[in-house]
């Protein structure tokens, strides 16, 4: 038995975990299915869930390059 948190969260045991391949960063979605809630674990990223809801391919190098020129500037920053 899993006990709910302050903050809703609830801890999917690691036997289920293991038994059904549950990876961190796979996302999950709520139903309410015959009074009860289920949950339907996807495997993928919050960046497939972006794409799924938008339709929007991500430029996964741009992403990146982007990141790389903040990380730089704030480097700049933090020397001066």
């Amino acid at each position: 038995m899993s006990r709910i948190t302050k903050k809703g969260q609830v801890t999917i045991p690691k036997e289920i975990r293991d038994l059904f391949g549950i990876k961190p960063n796979d996302l999950g979605e709520f139903s309410i299915r015959d009074e009860s809630i289920m949950f339907l674990v996807k495997k993928g990223t919050i960046l497939d869930s972006h794409r799924i809801k938008t339709d929007k391919k991500i430029d996964h190098a741009r992403q990146r390059e982007i990141m790389e020129r903040d990380i730089a500037l704030n480097i700049i920053k933090e020397m001066k």
